[in-house]
């Protein structure tokens, strides 16, 4: 009998023990601190990077915790912007002085800080400044992009290099040689046609192949002169806004060639010199006219699959039309200017380009006497973040004695400078 309780006593017991075990949780596993600092590191959010260092229950740690090893750098990397800085020094040897503002020999044309992120789901947000000694900092480009709309719109919100023609779309420094085309710096501008404005795209392709539209509408076409006097500025109605549209198509010709054919136009008014001061206000001595020019561009390329590498080669030509509208009032008679040029670039090594590029405009600034320019281009890439050029230009202006240029450039990037449109 007094067996039988024994060992009815135990199983009870037992049962006990298993009910208690079943009801009470295991110990959380310990995870190390560096493997939770590396995932929090790692997290795409602010809430899974409180998480996993801990959460909001979390216990707090010490006021004066010392840093741990290896922990240096945010929780959250995605909110840090990606800052870069890009050199571009450009050296004369031109046999008879240099031809760089302030007969500089030597000099760094330009530095740019790049500053680019993600700004929420709706918006990236890019801003360029350029510093030089010439003109201090400046704001070259400071942007919204949506990255939402629908009907695969896209649209731009701040200051944007123009989108006219294929080379204005480029920065200087990345240019494939080392200056713009003669007719963008005569038609444009010596760095390029900038607006702060508004800008709307569309990809589409309802014929078989790649189209993109691309309109624009600025404050104003280009800058004001300071000597000249309006009675009211260029843009008090919204006619004197700049406007530009600009329409792309992309062919593959084969698995190895594309073709890029594009269009473009540009308006706006400008203030010109008047024949006399207006009488009743002597300090007034311009009238706004409208200036509007249209473009034309051809891109193509060449790179074999099988040697992409080793081989490759670009055809670029521009030609634009300037058109500027004749008013009675205006000091000299207003006309239209013609310009082109023709680029070829041929890829000799994996790292070794050379080019060449012919220039004609009918230069505005000289009552339309022809410019004509010859020029080579050996670029060398000793990595992505580098590039080393040298450039010779037999230079005729106006039809004097031609002018022998010798440029050297050397650019180099630091941080993850985005890569310019295609």
């Amino acid at each position: 009998m007094r067996t039988t309780h024994a060992l009815l006593t135990l199983l009870l017991l037992g049962a006990a023990s298993t009910a208690a075990a079943q009801q009470t949780p295991p110990p959380a596993p310990t995870v190390p601190d560096t493997v939770r600092a590396d995932s929090a590191a790692a997290a795409d959010s602010i809430a899974a990077a409180q998480m996993l260092s801990g959460g909001p229950g979390a216990a707090a740690p010490p006021a004066a915790a010392e840093p741990q090893a290896g922990g240096g750098g945010p929780s959250n990397p995605r909110l840090m912007p990606d800052i870069s800085a890009v050199g571009d020094f450009v050296g004369d040897l031109s046999p008879k002085g240099s031809t760089q503002p302030g007969n500089t020999r030597f000099g760094v044309r330009e530095v740019e800080i790049a500053v680019q992120a993600a700004v929420d789901p709706y918006f990236r947000g890019d801003v360029f400044l350029g510093i030089s000694d010439a003109e201090g900092i400046s704001i070259e480009q400071a942007y919204l992009t949506t990255t939402s709309l629908p009907y695969g719109l896209e649209a731009r919100l701040g200051r944007f290099l123009m989108p006219f023609g294929k080379e204005n779309t480029t920065h200087r420094h990345d240019l494939h040689t080392i200056e713009y085309p003669w007719v963008i710096q005569r038609f444009l501008s010596d760095d390029g046609a900038k607006g702060t404005g508004v800008w709307l795209s569309k990809v589409l392709s309802p014929l078989g192949f790649y189209q993109e539209i691309q309109v624009t509408a600025v404050d104003r076409l280009g800058s004001s002169a300071d000597s000249l006097v309006l009675r009211e500025p260029v843009n008090r109605s919204l006619g004197g806004l700049g406007y530009s549209a600009r329409l792309r198509n992309y062919f593959d010709v084969s698995q190895n060639a594309n073709f890029e054919i594009s269009g473009s136009v540009l308006t706006g008014r400008l203030e010109r010199a008047a024949v006399d001061p207006v009488p009743a206000d002597p300090t007034i001595n311009a009238v706004a006219v409208r200036q509007t020019t249209v473009g034309a561009d051809v891109t193509y390329r060449w790179r074999p699959l099988q040697q992409g590498l080793y081989k490759s080669l670009m055809v670029q030509g521009e030609l634009m039309r300037q058109m500027n509208k004749d008013v009675p009032e205006l000091a000299v008679a207003a006309r239209s200017y013609d310009g082109a040029y023709l680029f070829a670039r041929w890829q000799l090594a994996a790292r070794t380009f050379l080019g060449a590029r012919g220039d004609w405009v009918q230069d505005p600034e000289n009552d339309g006497q022809a410019l004509r320019a010859g020029s080579a281009y050996l670029e060398f890439y000793p990595s992505e973040f580098s590039k080393l050029s040298a450039g010779y230009e037999r230079f005729a202006p106006h039809g004097d004695t031609a002018t022998n240029r010798l440029l050297v450039q050397a650019t180099f990037s630091l941080g993850p400078h985005k890569p310019h449109p295609f």
